[in-house]
């Protein structure tokens, strides 16, 4: 190298697919981008791969990261040959993929991949949707083949050790939700006539609706007046026959600002999930001021700790013991309130962006070396 020759920051392309989503990969891809965004000074280029159809008036403004439109496509075309061009293009030193796959070709650039869960290597994937399945088969075969050639970051412990049983070795970057609360941090509890709880569900077997609507109905004899809201099932009530009980209700997946005014109104949010990769309901509950019932299974006992009930998310009597606990016990839910709170500092966004800015240097390095 020339004496007074400019050196160039490193440059990191991030693969933002699922952008604008409001759950699941999306909420990760938002939750990242506002983390790395308001890292001071990075020392690094920061460029986000979305969707052309997104209105660019609508991608938030950060100090530190940059938005680069690209044409839309299927996930395998987008994944496999779109992002390989723009980071040729881009002259990009490293690419990270946030949500469990990578393209296989990278042009010799370093490839992050962010694992959440392996619940997708399940012989029989617990999806409803046809399209569901569809993805859960391409991310299992893009695993298997790129998962060994990848800087593999896992979003919890408990996926990391899932991760080693399967012969990858990976390290642990938490998620965070400060961008979401932030955001709703003013807003006011959901006005309802009843008081509530809330439970995190689905369709899916593993977020274990089915017992949390048993221990309820076990429940609520010791809850007068108290009503259950299940979201994410709108058509709860006819799946598990709950037409003719009226303090069961069903919610659709809702946008943010309602989410957040559920769980600021609810008496306790009940997040007693089978298995996750991570567990993000407990720590939204826990940022906007809501006790917490989970499991006793990891992740969800590691992401809580002692700043929630943990319950065997089997034993229906003891989801409704715990859920008479907090529908009547104004003092128990003001301790797990304030250890909820403090419980959320371990996954700050600037943690996470020092912890992610780290894994990016490193990379870019064994690129500088290895050319």
């Amino acid at each position: 190298m020339r004496v007074g020759a400019s050196v160039r920051a490193p440059r990191v392309l991030i693969d933002g697919f699922f952008w604008g989503k409001p759950y699941g990969f999306g909420r990760f891809l938002s939750e990242l981008c506002h983390a790395l965004g308001s890292v001071p000074d990075p020392q690094m280029d920061l460029v986000v791969a979305v969707p052309g159809t997104i209105d660019p008036a609508m991608l938030p403004r950060y100090p530190s990261l940059a938005w680069q439109p690209v044409r839309t496509a299927p996930l395998p075309i987008w994944e496999q040959v779109l992002i390989p061009r723009l980071a040729r293009r881009l002259a990009s030193d490293v690419i990270h993929f946030p949500c469990n796959t990578r393209a296989l070709l990278t042009g010799g650039r370093p490839a992050i991949v962010t694992v959440h869960d392996l619940m997708f290597l399940d012989d029989i994937p617990p999806w409803r949707r046809v399209k569901d399945a569809i993805y859960a088969r391409y991310t299992t075969q893009i695993f298997r083949q790129a998962s060994v050639r990848s800087t593999v970051i896992a979003v919890s412990d408990t996926t990391r050790r899932a991760l080693a049983e399967h012969g990858v070795e990976a390290r642990t970057v938490y998620n965070t939700v400060d961008g979401f609360l932030a955001e709703y941090a003013a807003v006011a509890p959901l006005e309802t006539p009843r008081p509530y709880i809330l439970h995190r569900g689905g369709y899916a077997a593993h977020r274990n609706t089915q017992r949390v609507i048993e221990a309820f109905r076990a429940a609520r004899a010791g809850l007068p007046g108290v009503d259950l809201k299940v979201l994410g099932a709108a058509e709860g009530a006819a799946l598990w026959q709950t037409e003719a009980e009226r303090d069961i209700h069903f919610l659709p997946r809702v946008f943010d600002a309602e989410l957040a005014a559920l769980y600021r109104g609810s008496l306790c949010l009940v997040a007693t999930s089978l298995a996750e990769g991570f567990g993000l309901p407990i720590l939204e509950g826990f940022g906007f001021g809501t006790p917490v019932i989970t499991s006793t299974r990891d992740p969800m006992r590691e992401v809580a700790s002692d700043a929630a009930l943990l319950v065997d998310p089997t034993d229906v009597n003891a989801i409704a013991d715990a859920m008479r606990a907090l529908g009547t016990n104004a003092d128990l839910r003001a301790t797990l309130v304030e250890r909820g709170t403090a419980r959320a500092h371990a996954f700050a966004a600037t943690r996470v962006a020092a912890e992610m800015m780290a894994v990016y240097a490193e990379a870019a390095q064994h690129r500088h070396l290895s050319r």
